[in-house]
């Protein structure tokens, strides 16, 4: 494993991995040669201070205590947006290898602290994240964003979602994925990436599936991102999307135990613990902690994709043009 002052590269045969020391953020994630980070989202921050150097959001970050802003009572004791962790630095923890590494990070702020493990496979492009938080009431939101040159009109995006609502609508205006709904009764179909929109969609994944998932594919390289995880770890898919001047700039691949994009004291006091049949926040009591899974992958595809699940150790990606499914392998099973 290589570590730098700002960085950590995780590396095997087939791809390269990269996480910043400084905000946890994964910031490159790539195949061996083509050299295509579909993660090089970069998003600055106005009059946010850090005092390791990181003012934006990055790649894959993640949201810690709150997804979205927080009350103006949460904002006088320092909470900011998504909470504080993408601003923080993170504590390399031995062993490490180059596949494989242990990091920490706390916030006073927060009263939270999180212990990520990531391991990357042998032989193919796939990392397994294991997070263990400890603390007290919580969300989090697990914020894989894509940008160019991966992310152009011809990018499709692919999940398990089921019914959902816009951020911006009342929430008992309901869709079904792909649709979207925004508050001018337009709509809009997640699956493209064609149709400009500054929106934020949030979806549960399908009612009795194992694992959710979610995937961005590019036609023009042949290449998909993609994350899987088990359900009961994160009930919710959320989709970000920002554009200017005419066009789709980011796309957020979001996943995570909360649908309402608020804070958590509006979310509490407002009795908002359930939307679609899925609770919205997460309660640690004293001394408890959990742990969740995920994995992301990187893959050669050419035909649209139809489904993608795990077995055993196995992601297999079924693809509409194919009769056999594609199989990555993942460093041990999901759990």
């Amino acid at each position: 494993m290589n570590i730098q002052p700002n960085s950590i590269r995780l590396g095997n045969s087939r791809s390269i991995l990269e996480i910043d020391v400084c905000g946890g953020a994964i910031s490159n994630f790539q195949m061996k040669p083509e050299g295509l980070n579909p993660l090089n989202f970069n998003y600055p921050l106005d009059g946010i201070p850090c005092a390791c150097g990181q003012a934006a959001f990055k790649g894959h970050f993640v949201c810690l205590g709150r997804w979205g802003d927080p009350s103006p009572a949460e904002r006088a004791t320092g909470a900011i947006k998504h909470g504080d962790f993408y601003l923080r630095e993170w504590e390399v923890l031995p062993p490490y290898s180059d596949s494989q590494v242990r990091m920490r990070v706390i916030s006073p702020v927060e009263k939270l602290q999180l212990e990520r493990e990531v391991m990357l496979e042998e032989n193919d492009a796939v990392f397994y994240v294991r997070e263990t938080i400890s603390g007290r009431y919580y969300n989090i939101v697990q914020h894989p964003t894509i940008a160019a040159p991966f992310l152009h009109a011809s990018t499709r995006v692919f999940s398990n979602a089921d019914a959902g609502i816009c951020q911006e609508v009342d929430p008992a205006v309901r869709s079904q994925w792909p649709v979207g709904l925004t508050g001018k009764e337009e709509m809009i179909n997640l699956e493209y990436s064609y149709q400009p929109d500054n929106h934020v969609f949030s979806f549960i994944v399908e009612p009795g599936a194992p694992y959710g998932w979610q995937a961005a594919w590019s036609p023009a390289d042949k290449l998909l991102i993609g994350y899987i995880w088990p359900r009961a770890d994160f009930p919710w898919i959320n989709c970000w999307q920002h554009s200017e001047n005419g066009k789709m700039r980011y796309r957020g691949l979001e996943f995570g135990t909360s649908g309402i994009h608020a804070p958590l004291e509006e979310i509490l006091q407002s009795g908002k613990l359930d939307l679609l049949g899925e609770k919205t926040v997460r309660f640690l009591g004293a001394g408890e902690n959990i742990t969740t899974r995920y994995a992301g992958f990187l893959a050669k595809i050419e035909d649209e994709i139809t489904d993608i699940t795990v077995i055993d150790r196995n992601i297999r990606i079924q693809c509409s043009g194919r009769d056999k499914a594609i199989e990555l392998r993942m460093p041990q099973p999901m759990g």
